[in-house]
């Protein structure tokens, strides 16, 4: 079996931070840095995932929990684990990354620890009037990111759900979620999937979300944004990635709350260049209608095993682990009891 380290290495080109990585601190006002423990947590960017981060700090959460996050900002899915794994940051929580599981069956020496996104935030938009359902991608083009990546595997998952062959649909890797709406507004693509915000500016824009294509409805297992730590924070830095996990649980509950939208809002706004957008408000409502954060930073053994067991069907992993390899799932109890 190829071990992880050789993989890491054999996959260097896209697994590489970035040469501009950046580390911020968020310790508020008033706050003692020698009363906090301190976390380094990766992202990878992304105007939602800004969005938490810039709530989590104005909120006062991690002073809460008595957390100093160091923001470890990277390029890509992959860099976020290749960040854990080099010791250069020792969680992630919001920026998912769908390489994970087989990583750590091939020996990555990390544990998931909980969810941000339990279910896909993504739509499937189409163009083309005569595209009404999954079953009508068959003979067309689905513009996707990068092969066995995210929006592949959540596309596969849903063809598959509907008992339609993924191998009747042509994929076209297209790049971001972003861009694959941009080429299905285009008309370079048949559909594709994206995010939810893009709901209004589909509207205006004469595209339709198919009628089984809302992926949080259609793959209510599928754990989108799993939170994961390096098995060496586990051990030494236990009690800060609690804290940590506590302190995006509070954050959890309050975007879950309608109590949420004016800070929501606003925060969005400033993580968008200061551009405030209809998709603001699609992207607070979808949070507010559906619970994607559900509250918790909990993810469960069910899940996991869903995950699993589509990976296994792909090739991605040999077979379904036990969730003791693969995850530490006391971390978020803790949280949860942590903030009651």
């Amino acid at each position: 079996m190829t071990s992880f380290s050789q993989t890491m290495l054999d996959r260097r080109h896209f697994l590489t931070l970035s040469t501009a990585m950046v580390a911020q601190s968020f310790i508020p006002y008033g706050a003692l840095a020698a009363d906090l423990v301190p976390v380094k947590v990766v992202t990878n960017g992304g105007v939602e995932n800004l969005t938490i981060l810039s709530l989590l700090d104005q909120q006062g959460f991690l002073t809460s929990t008595g957390v100093a996050q160091t923001l470890v900002n990277v390029t890509s899915p992959p860099a976020t684990l290749e960040a854990l794994v080099t010791d250069k940051a020792e969680i992630c929580i919001v920026s998912g990354f769908n390489g994970l599981l087989p990583a750590i069956e091939k020996g990555a020496p990390a544990k998931v620890v909980g969810a941000a996104l339990r279910t896909p935030a993504l739509a499937v938009y189409s163009s083309k009037p005569e595209i009404k359902r999954a079953a009508d991608l068959v003979g067309k083009t689905v513009g996707i990111g990068p092969d066995m990546g995210l929006l592949h595997v959540t596309m596969i998952a849903l063809l598959q759900a509907k008992g339609i062959d993924p191998k009747l649909v042509k994929f076209v890797n297209v790049g971001s979620n972003a861009e694959v709406y941009r080429d299905v507004k285009a008309g370079k693509v048949d559909a594709g999937p994206s995010d939810v915000s893009n709901s209004s500016d589909a509207v205006k824009s004469g595209l339709g979300i198919l009628e089984d294509g809302k992926l949080w409805t259609e793959l209510p297992n599928y754990p989108y944004q799993l939170a994961y730590a390096s098995d060496r924070a586990i051990r030494d830095n236990r009690d800060g990635l609690v804290r940590a996990l506590a302190a995006y649980g509070k954050l959890f509950r309050f975007i879950s709350s309608p109590e949420s939208r004016a800070a929501y809002e606003e925060a969005r706004k400033a993580a968008n260049n200061g551009v405030a957008t209809a998709a603001s408000q699609d992207a607070w409502t979808y949070v507010q209608t559906n619970k994607p954060y559900a509250g918790s930073p909990e993810v469960t053994k069910e899940r996991l095993d869903y995950l699993q067991a589509l990976h296994v069907s792909l090739g991605l992993q040999k077979i379904v682990l036990p969730t003791e390899k693969i995850a530490d799932l006391s971390l978020a109890r803790d949280a949860v009891r942590m903030i009651g």
